[in-house]
């Protein structure tokens, strides 16, 4: 009798302060382990519930371990998993305002548990739902059916990346290629670092020539471009021959030419190249461009002329 007792004083027991009403509902009085029962708070109000301010839980409902259902005697913290999120609304009903919030619930150890009295704000005054009761029971054990293992479920490892096992199981190989291919590029930076190979004294002159024409001195002062065009041409005659030539008289240049094989036509065109400067000096008007890049092309077949004769010679 005492049970039933309790049980009508937790679960409809109704708090009335200043015209509000507030309720505690638990839609059962007993649950199993494990099964789901709903708690539900609820202020039933004559006027408009326009402030209300409840600080719902999240993860569990705080409750308190009862020894039994004949005592208020409070043993130790009894934490009740909130299954779903907390949801509450605000509704009119007739003459009256109601403000509603719902727990989805669940309990896992058999016990008396106490829901105890939760506090909410109504138009900045404190007010206090009732407390609650539920027996939460241990199911019972059927003795005429065999207990089975537990089945266990191991989650699978994920298979190792196709990148990681291609290195595993190729590994000795591709030490060899990546030795391989340091030493290839050791061997291409060494080679890379060598000295160039020097230019020959026909490239050297060409090039020479070539810097020359594309300074166009000829623009400013057309007898120096002409001088400095002879003074490359003796150079190369010096270096060719290996003799001292840069104080011999144009005469005694076409004497060293005709001495090495050189032919007639070549040996007027050099010694026209190697006066060009002086005859500037009587030119009555200035030459057309055209006119100076052929002299300028003339020096270069000079040049060529004799590199070639005497590489057929020396066949």
């Amino acid at each position: 009798m005492m049970r039933w007792s309790l049980h009508i004083i937790f679960l409809f027991w109704i708090s009335f302060s200043f015209g509000q009403k507030l309720n505690l509902n638990l839609d059962k009085e007993e649950v199993l382990i494990g099964e789901p029962f709903t708690l539900t708070y609820s202020v039933i109000s004559e006027v408009e519930l326009d402030s209300i301010v409840y600080f719902d839980y999240n993860d569990f409902f705080p409750g308190k371990n009862s020894q039994n259902s004949q005592t208020d005697e409070v043993n130790s913290s009894y934490e009740i998993e909130i299954s779903a999120p907390f949801e509450d609304t605000v509704y009119q009903e007739g003459d009256e305002f109601i403000w509603k919030g719902k727990y989805k619930l669940v309990a896992w150890d058999s016990a008396y548990v106490i829901i105890p009295p939760e506090v909410i704000s109504i138009k900045d005054s404190m007010h206090v739902f009732p407390a609650g009761l539920i027996h939460v029971l241990s199911p019972a054990i059927d003795g005429t059916k065999p207990i089975y293992d537990i089945n266990e479920v191991f989650t699978s490892l994920p298979e190792k990346n196709p990148i990681y096992l291609f290195l595993e199981k190729h590994w000795w190989w591709l030490a060899i290629a990546s030795v391989v291919l340091i030493a290839i590029g050791l061997l291409l930076l060494r080679n890379a670092r060598k000295e160039p190979t020097p230019l020959s004294l026909r490239e050297r002159t060409l090039a020479k020539i070539d810097d020359l024409e594309k300074a166009k001195g000829y623009e400013s002062d057309l007898k120096e471009y002409y001088y400095n065009l002879s003074v490359i041409l003796r150079r190369f005659f010096a270096s060719h021959y290996q003799i001292q030539i840069m104080d011999k008289t144009t005469s005694e240049i076409e004497i060293v030419l005709a001495r090495n094989g050189l032919d007639k036509e070549k040996i007027l065109l050099t010694r026209q190249l190697l006066m060009q400067s002086d005859m500037v000096k009587f030119a009555k008007s200035t030459p057309e461009l055209n006119e100076i890049m052929s002299v300028t092309n003339d020096a270069r077949k000079v040049v060529n002329e004799i590199v070639d004769l005497d590489e057929v010679n020396e066949k």
